[in-house]
This record gives structure tokens, sequence and C-alpha cells, in this order.
């Protein structure tokens, strides 16, 4: 969470976005995103192993969505200290985090897990899934029961807000229809994502 807000401080200082970059970063932010909820439609945290969907092809799908939406803002800019910040920090948070999850879930699961990471790749997908997945299937309800919504809202705000800050901090363009929506749009995403997450924040206190 914090190497996000840092993220975001660092765009907001080096961005110097263009209409391209944009171009160039929706699908990678959009696939990213996907990946993301797709993840969390097969995952029941501390309770199973997650063996279908996308964790039958990699053993992180959602630090793969992470990084493909963290390189997607990271081509808008196409600032090499903010690709640089991103890269680096990026895989030494996720490296640190993903050790320590390993290291539960093998007390968690012992061999069910050790035979799961043995077949299945860290953070690259392969092409033949796990042969021992339970095959279920796929609730939209546990991408919203984790907060995925957030995350979506999140994502929209921050294209937004570059937006926004490309027109009249970087371009000083005057006022236009596009701009003054985006602006509306901006501030009532930002309204719903401050009370999304203070929602969850006193609901799982």
């Amino acid at each position: 969470m914090y190497g996000a807000w840092l993220f975001v401080a660092v765009l907001a200082v080096f961005a110097k976005s263009t209409a391209r970059g944009f171009l160039f970063a929706i699908p990678f932010v959009v696939l990213g995103e996907a990946i993301r909820i797709w993840s969390h439609g097969y995952l029941r945290k501390s309770r199973e192993l997650a063996t279908d969907g996308p964790y039958a092809y990699v053993r992180n799908p959602l630090y793969l969505g992470n990084f493909l939406i963290g390189f997607g803002f990271c081509l808008i800019v196409f600032h090499p200290i903010v690709m640089s910040v991103f890269l680096v920090g990026f895989f030494i948070v996720y490296w640190v985090t993903i050790k320590g999850e390993e290291e539960r879930l093998t007390l968690k699961f012992e061999k069910v897990y050790e035979r799961y990471s043995r077949e299945v790749p860290r953070f690259l997908p392969c092409v033949k899934p796990y042969s021992n997945r339970t095959k279920k299937t796929f609730q939209l309800y546990y991408a919203q029961e984790h907060g995925e919504h957030i995350t979506l809202l999140g994502i929209i705000d921050l294209f937004l807000i570059l937006y926004v800050r490309q027109e009249f901090y970087q371009n000083h363009n005057s006022l236009t229809a596009i701009s003054f929506m985006a602006i509306i749009g901006t501030a009532g995403i930002t309204v719903l994502l401050l009370l999304g997450m203070g929602f969850r924040y006193f609901k799982f206190r």
C-alpha cells in the first residue's frame, strides 16, 4: 500500500503525459485490472488454496495484474525516473512479500502447496494449467468482498487526475466541455473512493 502511494507521488511530480501515452497505457491497465478481478473471483483468503482460474497458470496473478497496471501508468508519462522507481520498488517489495506468503502457505497447506509450487510458476504464467486444480467456478461476489471495486475506482480516478493535470497544469489549456466533465468525474469518483475506503476500514476494524 505504501509503495503504491510513493508511486502516485512520483507520478504527480514527474508526470508529463501525452495523448499517445494514454493510448499505450490503457491496454496494459485494462488487462491488469481484468486479471485482478479474475483472480479475486477464485480467491478465498486464508480458507483454502486457490488453484483455479488464473491460479492454475501462475501462483501470484494479483501481483502480475498490479505490475501491468503500474507499467501502464508509467507509459503515460514515460519518464526514466518514474519507470526506475516503479521497477525497482515493485520487485523489491513484491519479492519480500511473495517469499513471506510462500512460507505461510507452506506451513498452512504443507504438501498440497509444495506440489502446487513445483508445477505452477511464481510470476510468469505457464501454458499448461495445474493438473490438480480444484475446478471451482468464478464468483464475482468474491471480488467485491475483497474490495476490488475500490481498486477499480482508484484506477479510474488516477487516469482522470493525470488527464486534468495534463490539460491545465502541463499544457495550460482553457476549460472545455471534456475537461470540465473530467474535473466533475474526478471529484465524484474521489468522493466514492474515500467513502468506500472508509466503509471497509470501519467494517473490518
